[in-house]
């Protein structure tokens, strides 16, 4: 049995950076979800556990990415992954789904692309910001929709993720 946050973004007309939907789950031993090609960017950030990441390069070549607690992994518009929390130790997560004129610059910044998904921070500040500023939306998503996109933690995304 997992436990579930789910809310949709109002429908506003913002062009730089729009917010569709964000949640919040711990997931059930093994929970599956996908295989899917999300229409927007889908960023998940791991409070606690492990699981899986399976997701396509830019050429189409399936890679599997083990993602613990602290890290974060990416979905990139119209490319097909599959995610699942591991058996023993299932993972909490937080995400936001989001796109406009302005995300593929920030998420190259960032160290972000279809062949780098995962994000990991060097400063455990960052990392607990970002968690921190997830769940704030997450959990206040009666906020007026500027209130709740100036809260998106892209800005912490800045620092480089470490390379596997």
């Amino acid at each position: 049995m997992s436990d579930l946050l789910f809310s949709v973004f109002p429908n506003e007309n913002f062009i730089d950076l729009a917010l569709y939907q964000y949640g919040w789950e711990q997931c059930a031993p093994a929970h599956t979800f996908g295989p899917v090609a999300k229409d927007h960017y889908l960023f998940h950030y791991v409070i606690s556990g492990t699981g899986v990441l399976s997701a396509q390069n830019k050429n189409g070549k399936s890679h599997e990415y083990h993602i613990k607690s602290g890290e974060g992994f990416m979905l990139f518009p119209q490319q097909v992954c599959s995610y699942w929390a591991d058996v023993n130790l299932p993972w909490e997560y937080v995400w936001i789904e989001f796109d406009g004129l302005r995300v593929k610059e920030s998420l190259q910044l960032a160290g972000l692309s279809p062949d780098q998904r995962v994000y990991h921070s060097h400063s455990k500040e960052l990392r607990m910001n970002m968690m921190e500023e997830m769940l704030y939306i997450v959990h206040h998503s009666k906020a007026s929709p500027l209130h709740l996109l100036g809260r998106l933690p892209l800005k912490t995304t800045i620092e480089l993720p470490i390379r596997r």
